[in-house]
This record gives C-alpha cells, structure tokens and sequence, in this order.
C-alpha cells in the first residue's frame, strides 16, 4: 500500500512538471497581459536576428509571424500626445476608434530600419478574431521587435497572439 502511494505521488509530480513546460513553452502565463505591463521584457520578446548589414528583403505578398498585442491611445500607454499617431494622424475619437483598423509595428518592421513596411502600407494580418487588412499608422517602443500592437477603443478588453501571420502590402 505504501509503495502505491509513492507511485501516485511521483507520477503526480511529473505529470505537473510535464504540465508546467508545455504552459512555459507555450506563453499561456502571458497570453492576457498587455505588453506595457510585463515586468520583464526579455523573457517574452521575440526578435529577428539579422546582422546589421544585411537588409530583409520582402515582397508584396510574403508573411512574417509577429506577436501581436493591443494597445489603446492613452497617455500611459503612448506619449503626452496618445490620440495622434507616429505618421501623425490624428486618431478621431480614442473612445472608438477600433473599427478604424490601424495598428502599430515595431520599429525593426518599419523601412528608415530596414524593414518592409512604412507608414501608410496596408497588410493583411491573421491573428483570430483580429483577422482582417490594417493600415500602419503608428510605432512601437524601440525595445519591442517582431510584433505588432491593434489601436483599440478604450475598454476593449485586453488580449495577445502569440504567433500572428502579417503578410505585406497585401
């Protein structure tokens, strides 16, 4: 009877131990955190890695996966200026302003980085409910890379894709 329990035990560990990688591996800690908020940035930042030489050569039609994020125009989540975006355009009314379909990219995204993408561009994005064309309007903060941020009305309620599909100037 003993040795049963010890058995019970062990394989109880491991199995929360099994549990405990795949959730890690998988980011499902993360997946509803805005990413203004993460204490710690590198442990969920993804980057492309290309040497500083070499420009991304991308065409109309290909795919980039991305982390995609939202964000809303707010003071705390923007700057002193959150309803005027990095092309400065004027967000009409932060309160609604979802349906406009603008998003952010990250800088190492944009052309003056060598990226694919300048302000104006419209892609096409496959991320769940968010699936649809979008207009890069705005910037993110230089520490992020590989990832897009959806202009949100204040309110809407916070969410994250892990791997979303961004295909150029489609």
């Amino acid at each position: 009877m003993n040795n049963t329990r010890q058995y019970i035990i062990i394989s109880a560990f491991i199995g929360l131990i099994i549990t405990l990688l795949w959730a890690f591996q998988n980011d499902i800690f993360l997946e509803n955190i805005p990413q203004n908020e993460l204490e710690n940035d590198t442990i969920i930042q993804d980057s492309i890695q290309v040497e500083d030489d070499i420009e991304l050569e991308m065409n109309c039609g290909d795919t980039i996966v991305v982390k995609a994020t939202m964000y809303q125009a707010t003071p705390h989540q923007c700057d002193n200026t959150p309803d005027k975006t990095a092309d400065q355009t004027k967000i009409p009314n932060v309160d609604s302003c979802s349906h406009l379909n603008w998003i952010a990219v990250s800088q190492d995204l944009l052309w003056f980085n060598n990226g694919p993408i300048r302000y104006g561009d419209t892609v096409y994005i496959i991320a769940g409910h968010k699936t649809g064309h979008y207009i890069v309007r705005d910037a993110m903060n230089k520490r992020w890379t590989n990832r897009i941020d959806f202009l949100e009305s204040i309110g809407v309620e916070v969410y994250r894709y892990n791997k979303a599909e961004l295909i150029i100037n489609s």
